[in-house]
């Protein structure tokens, strides 16, 4: 009988789950797939950037053809929690970190006197500065990384403008941003902010939900309920057992996943996101799916015409040849609006509530992690125009448009392709606003 010593001293590598797999990965090609376990693809929105994963499709400008146009929007970096979601924690946890005076005995004894460094209330709503994911910093290496990209866009520095939403993290993102594109010749002026804090701008804004009479956050709030939080309970059972003396409640685990992802922005570790297996992990981030889906995304019968501002705007700016490039910056929710109408997550129909689509393309640690960015390039190839989209480092076709080169979407095509989403829906009429609001998006060309 002949031994093959190969096959008999295969390594194994041991996961978090206790499965084997071999060692896939000392070979030419690598063969394994682990970044599906990586903590930051079920944090949502909490979640320090991270990558799309993509399809494969080449980042660099498509064989032929030239980039004569690039549009930003981009979320703001990692942060603290905002005001509200630090109160809830802070309610939420309180017990567990003030009322437990008894020794515990086992794996989650350390809770009662862990740090939860992301309950400053001084701190609340600001970026952050520390660590390997500080928000602030990787603005700045996203701006130093879009200068090399872009810098043959740049015609005139001294003309460039920065839009940012007028919250406060907003324009600190922007600013470091810019600080990053454009060096030593950075200017403050560049810095434009676009008021959010009025309900006055209608579509002029980069905020349009806020002057949205008829937007309801809560209007699919039935559907949303439908997902059971059962897997919440369940974890607490399972920690509690784990450790008599902790009992958590479902509220508790809640607050303590929550601020896993805000432990990470903060200081880049987190012995609470090690507490969750994999099934909870996976659970915790298909709730985030459901909430947006049916709160900002396609779920949501206004999402749609809520984006559809900026999206117009871009549509008028792709037949500009007097501007090449536009940054802007505003908030998840924003943004989320842009990608539904843009349609470029519909892929497989509406997300399920009473069970688990984990094939579903929106999935929102994938679309919208700190310092989400959605990139529109403009192409030009051999005399003809195509849209490409690049969100947060992977091209995005369009699922039904995509024959272009790079799987980009011819721009004729592309501009019928949203008149089509649009169909007779308009911002102004959606929202029911009245007539002396802005109904289109024009401050690129006011400032």
């Amino acid at each position: 009988m002949h031994v093959f010593p190969v096959l008999i001293c295969v390594m194994l590598l041991r996961l978090s789950e206790g499965a084997l797999i071999f060692n896939y990965h000392s070979k030419p090609y690598d063969q394994g797939a682990l970044d599906e376990y990586n903590v930051l693809r079920f944090l949502g929105v909490s979640s320090p950037y991270v990558q799309h994963p993509g399809f494969g499709i080449g980042r660099a400008t498509p064989n032929g053809c030239e980039v004569t146009q690039m549009n930003l929007i981009s979320r703001h970096g990692e942060r603290y929690p905002t005001t509200s979601q630090g109160q809830t924690m802070e309610r939420n946890l309180a017990r567990l970190r003030f009322n437990i005076t008894e020794r515990l005995d086992g794996p989650l004894s350390f809770l009662p006197t862990y740090d939860f460094v992301a309950l400053n209330p001084e701190l609340y709503e600001q970026e952050t500065t520390s660590g390997p994911y500080a928000g602030l910093a990787d603005m700045f290496s996203f701006g130093e990384t879009m200068r090399y990209r872009y810098d043959h866009l740049v015609r005139d520095a001294s003309q460039l403008k920065f839009y940012p939403s007028s919250q406060k993290r907003i324009v600190d993102s922007a600013t470091w941003f810019a600080h990053g594109f454009m060096g030593s010749s950075f200017d403050n002026s560049s810095i434009i902010p676009i008021d959010e804090f009025t309900n006055m701008t209608g579509a002029n804004s980069l905020t349009p939900v806020n002057s949205c009479r008829n937007y309801n956050s809560r209007a699919e709030i039935d559907t949303i309920s439908r997902y059971s939080k059962e897997f919440m309970s369940d974890a607490a059972k399972r920690m509690n057992k784990s450790t008599p003396g902790l009992n958590l409640t479902s509220d508790e685990v809640w607050s303590l996943f929550t601020h896993c992802g805000f432990d990470l922005n903060i200081r880049g570790v987190s012995t609470l996101c090690e507490i969750f297996t994999a099934d909870e992990l996976i659970s915790f981030a298909y709730l985030y799916n459901v909430e947006t889906y049916y709160g900002q995304g396609p779920g949501h019968n206004m999402s749609i015409a809520i984006g559809s501002p900026y999206v117009n705007a871009m549509i008028k700016m792709l037949d500009d040849d007097t501007r090449n490039l536009t940054m802007s910056f505003a908030h998840d929710t924003d943004i989320f609006f842009i990608l539904s109408t843009l349609g470029l997550y519909d892929g497989n129909g509406p997300l399920p509530v009473d069970h688990l689509d984990l094939n579903n393309a929106w999935r929102v640690s994938d679309l919208m992690p700190m310092g989400s960015r959605l990139i529109m390039e403009r192409l030009e190839c051999s005399g003809n125009k195509y849209v490409r989209f690049i969100h947060n480092d992977a091209v995005i076709p369009i699922p039904t448009l995509n024959k272009g080169p790079g799987f980009s979407a011819p721009l004729k095509e592309f501009k019928h392709y949203i008149t089509k989403r649009l169909g007779d829906t308009s911002y102004a009429s959606a929202c029911g606003n009245p007539d002396d609001l802005p109904n289109e998006l024009t401050f690129y060309w006011d400032h």
